[in-house]
């Protein structure tokens, strides 16, 4: 039996979290959201986001002295806390970053919205702890003014795929019979993989062609498309045949 399902993808914030593993009834899957052709895939970030809020005290600036506490700049010095080179602009590989997605405030409230990202579990971890220790020094000197809150969205399928490794193997065969050469590289980014295979579904992730993600000269050639559903149907094959 061959299972097929679509689902929206990771970058809405939910992915497969409502995903029935029992009921799809497969012994493993694939999840075809990779890049360029020939990428195979089975590393990938561990994921959190963080919202740090500001609370501030607006009062009219003229008589502002020693009255107004301004949660924008706050925030600001909040943000130039952080490493400016570990950010997305500034690592590449296997390199873990903390990216600012968002910075919205007035005088009064101020939200800063981070993704935490890293392929190795222990500095994930560190790096949460990091913008937690941060949030208690920007207390320490403005009392009762900073709050943090943190989720995890995925793990390192890593873990959950390397002790079935001939699921990759299998693909890597598959790539080479329909004349493409395997790429295996860490995800630089999540994938609905990571997540199912945390769920009881090991999925690695294959290539389906898409190409410079999230901006707007994102697109993906009908040609990568085409050879994606080669590498399917030859996956399908070599299963049955085995």
């Amino acid at each position: 039996k061959i299972r097929i399902a679509f689902n929206p993808d990771e970058e809405i914030g939910k992915g497969a979290h409502k995903f029935d593993v029992k009921a799809f009834g497969a012994d493993w899957a694939y999840t075809m959201d990779g890049g360029e052709i020939g990428e195979l895939e089975y590393k990938n970030f561990n994921a959190a986001v963080a919202r740090v809020t500001f609370k501030g005290r607006n009062v009219h600036p003229g008589y502002a002295k020693h009255k107004m506490i301004n949660s924008i700049r706050i925030a600001n010095q909040y943000a130039i806390m952080l490493p400016r080179w570990e950010t997305p602009e500034h690592t590449e590989g296997y390199e873990g970053f903390y990216h600012l997605i968002s910075f919205e405030g007035s005088v009064e409230k101020t939200v800063l919205t981070y993704i935490i990202r890293d392929h190795h579990r222990d500095s994930f971890e560190r790096r949460k702890k990091e913008l937690e220790h941060l949030t208690r020094k920007i207390n320490n000197e403005f009392p009762g003014c900073a709050s943090i809150e943190i989720n995890d969205q995925y793990y390192n399928m890593r873990e959950k795929v390397e002790p079935v490794m001939h699921i990759v193997d299998l693909v890597s065969e598959a790539m080479r019979a329909v004349d493409v050469v395997p790429m295996v590289k860490p995800v630089r980014g999540g994938t609905d993989g990571a997540q199912l295979s945390f769920k009881g579904l090991t999925c690695p992730n294959i290539f389906a062609g898409g190409l410079n993600f999230h901006g707007r000269y994102e697109f993906v050639p009908i040609q990568s498309m085409e050879k994606a559903t080669e590498v399917i149907v030859q996956i399908a094959r070599m299963v049955a045949e085995k």
